[in-house]
C-alpha cells in the first residue's frame, strides 16, 4: 500500500467507515440472494381418482368371474363336461386377472377414495345399501375395511401362485378364498342389517367382526 493511500485513510477516516459499511451491506445482500428458496409443499402421496365402485366394476368383477369360470365341472345326462385352462394364452389371461385382484386389494386401502361417483344410487335398493350409507360404514369400521381388502389381496396371491405353477387345484382353492373374501366384505359393508332370527346370510371362512 502506498504512503499516499495510508495518509488519505488516516486523513479521512469517515470515508473508510463508509467503505466498510458498503462492503458489509454488499456481502449481506449476496448472502440473502444465495439463500435457498423455501421448499415447496410435498405432493400428496396418492391421488385416488376412481371410486370403489369403479374398481369393482373394472377390475374385481371381471377378473373374479374369469378366475371362477376357468375351472368348471358340469354333469349332465350326456356326461361330464370339464373346463380347464388349456393353452399358454389361457394361463396368461388368468395371470393378468390374478394380478388385477391382488392390486385391487391394495387400491382399496388408499384413504380418501369415494365409494361411488357423485349422484350414484344403489341399483338394488333394499338389497344393497346406498353409497352414502356404505361410506358411513367404511368410515366407522376402517380397520375391518382394511382387513377385508387384504383378504381380497391374499386370495389373489393364492390364485396368482397357482396360475404361475399351472396348478388347477390351487386355482380352485384360491377361487374359494376369493368367494369368502367378497361375501364377507359385502355382508359387512354392502348389505342392510338383517334382524336377528330372520335367517342371516352365512359365509364360509373367518367371519367379519
Amino acid at each position: 500500500m502506498s504512503t499516499s493511500t495510508m495518509w488519505t485513510n488516516r486523513r479521512h477516516p469517515g470515508r473508510w467507515r463508509v467503505l466498510q459499511v458498503t462492503l458489509a451491506a454488499t456481502m449481506l445482500t449476496s448472502c440473502a440472494t444465495d439463500a435457498p428458496a423455501p421448499a415447496a409443499p410435498p405432493l400428496p402421496e396418492f391421488q385416488p381418482t376412481a371410486s370403489v365402485e369403479d374398481i369393482m366394476r373394472s377390475m374385481v368383477d371381471p377378473s373374479a368371474d374369469a378366475m371362477w369360470d376357468a375351472v368348471v365341472t358340469t354333469v349332465t345326462d350326456a356326461g361330464v363336461e370339464e373346463v380347464r385352462p388349456q393353452t399358454e394364452e389361457d394361463w396368461l389371461a388368468l395371470e393378468r386377472g390374478a394380478i388385477m385382484l391382488v392390486e385391487a386389494g391394495n387400491l382399496l386401502l388408499i384413504d380418501g377414495r369415494r365409494i361411488a361417483r357423485e349422484g350414484a344410487v344403489s341399483e338394488l335398493p333394499g338389497v344393497d345399501l346406498e353409497p352414502d350409507e356404505i361410506a358411513v360404514r367404511v368410515a366407522n369400521n376402517r380397520n375391518a375395511w382394511m382387513r377385508l381388502a387384504r383378504e381380497l389381496h391374499d386370495a389373489g396371491v393364492v390364485m396368482l401362485d397357482a396360475v404361475r405353477a399351472r396348478d388347477v387345484d390351487g386355482l380352485l382353492d384360491g377361487g374359494d378364498r376369493l368367494d369368502v373374501a367378497c361375501e364377507n366384505c359385502h355382508s359387512r359393508f354392502w348389505y342392510p342389517d338383517i334382524p336377528a332370527g330372520s335367517g342371516a346370510r352365512e359365509t364360509g371362512g373367518s367371519p367379519s367382526p
